[in-house]
């Protein structure tokens, strides 16, 4: 059998990034593959059966009929971007979509084909996570064609939605995660999936002397922010993700103030909780992710002002984040640091948390129910006067 590594493992090994996930191509039979890979599970039948083995996927092109020049051609212009239409051989020779080196050396995101997205319409929400990937890489305007074609046709709706969630927990992790929103606001592919953002870019984020953008703006501005500083600081993957979750939903109440109200948002954090919830479960993200979100809206114009909060306050907060799961620690911290404009937030804010985790109830005061938790409160209080 002859075996190729393709698409973004060899883009990447081009560009000169790292990778961790590598599939594979393979020139022959079903049969003959599924005899030397007895493990192998199908996962994809048409438009090329696609095998998982080992926890790497593996398309099979039976080369009979049609012989491997030509297959190995059309699978070339069958892939989604011609920086991921690349095949590398097991002997290293390189074989290219006739635009991928250019596209590779001017930095520019081109589909394979004029129908590339409307093959595969969950290819719209990887065009917006390489956005958010590849920051410094142009979209050319084929691209933005077929997406604005596609948005129009209403394929949008047809893509299943942990596909689309897959995309979108995968562009939290990349270097300018606001991308991701941005191509699909400029293409008109928010809707249905991102419904709640949809017209966020005319709504004003507050009163101008506070806020100078739109919500859609300021949010898509706040998750590019969270994302460099995680980066800068070498944060964990989940924790900046979770920042960047934070960031896109902390706002999501202010699309849905009265007109009559504007530019004033009185009462966001309230209308948020519920928006945030549904955007989480339509995506079917993990709970872990819609609970972050939910916690945000409810709790993030407390975090900006924190230094000025009162000592119970400052508890009940940060034991609300803390019962809610204490991994939303360090997300909050970025996102309340970026909303506010305040670095010294996160110090500030974790050095509390701190010390109300150091604090034990004396043994005479456990074990009375509600009595204890008044108690344990006060203390914590206490803590940080």
């Amino acid at each position: 059998m002859n075996y190729y590594v393709a698409g973004g493992a060899v883009r990447d090994m081009l560009l000169g990034r790292a990778f961790r996930d590598v599939d594979y191509l393979v020139v022959d039979s079903e049969q003959h593959f599924l005899q030397r890979n007895p493990a192998a599970r199908k996962i994809q039948s048409v438009p090329a059966p696609i095998y998982l083995l080992h926890g790497q996927e593996y398309t099979v092109l039976d080369p009979a009929g049609q012989g491997p020049e030509a297959m190995l051609h059309q699978d070339l212009l069958r892939r989604d971007f011609t920086i991921n239409a690349l095949l590398l051989s097991e002997s290293g020779i390189l074989r290219a979509h006739r635009h991928s080196f250019a596209d590779l050396r001017e930095k520019r995101l081109r589909p394979a084909s004029a129908t590339a997205l409307a093959d595969d319409p969950v290819r719209i929400f990887r065009a917006a996570r390489f956005a958010a990937m590849l920051p410094d890489f142009s979209v050319h305007e084929d691209v933005l064609v077929q997406m604005r074609a596609a948005a129009q046709l209403g394929s949008c709706a047809a893509i299943a939605a942990e596909q689309v969630g897959k995309e979108c927990l995968k562009a939290l992790a990349c270097a300018r995660p606001g991308n991701f929103l941005r191509l699909l606001q400029d293409t008109g592919c928010l809707g249905p999936w991102f419904a709640e953002l949809e017209g966020a870019d005319s709504i004003p984020a507050g009163p101008e002397r506070y806020h100078s953008l739109s919500v859609f703006g300021h949010s898509a501005r706040l998750m590019d922010s969270v994302a460099r500083t995680a980066l800068d600081d070498a944060a964990g993957e989940r924790e900046r993700c979770l920042a960047v979750w934070m960031a896109l939903c902390h706002d999501l109440g202010k699309c849905a103030t009265p007109g009559e109200m504007l530019p004033r948002h009185i009462g966001h954090e309230k209308r948020g909780i519920s928006m945030a919830r549904d955007l989480g479960l339509r995506l079917r993200l993990p709970r872990l992710y819609i609970r972050a979100g939910e916690e945000a809206c409810a709790l993030h114009m407390k975090g900006g002002i924190y230094p000025g909060l009162r000592p119970g306050t400052r508890v009940d907060l940060l034991m609300r984040l803390h019962g809610a799961n204490p991994a939303f620690i360090r997300p909050f911290c970025r996102l309340a640091a970026a909303d506010s404009g305040n670095a010294e937030l996160p110090d500030i804010i974790l050095r509390d948390y701190a010390r109300i985790l150091a604090v034990r109830l004396p043994r005479q005061w456990r074990d009375l129910g509600a009595e204890s938790g008044r108690q344990l409160r006060e203390l914590r209080c206490a803590a940080l006067v």
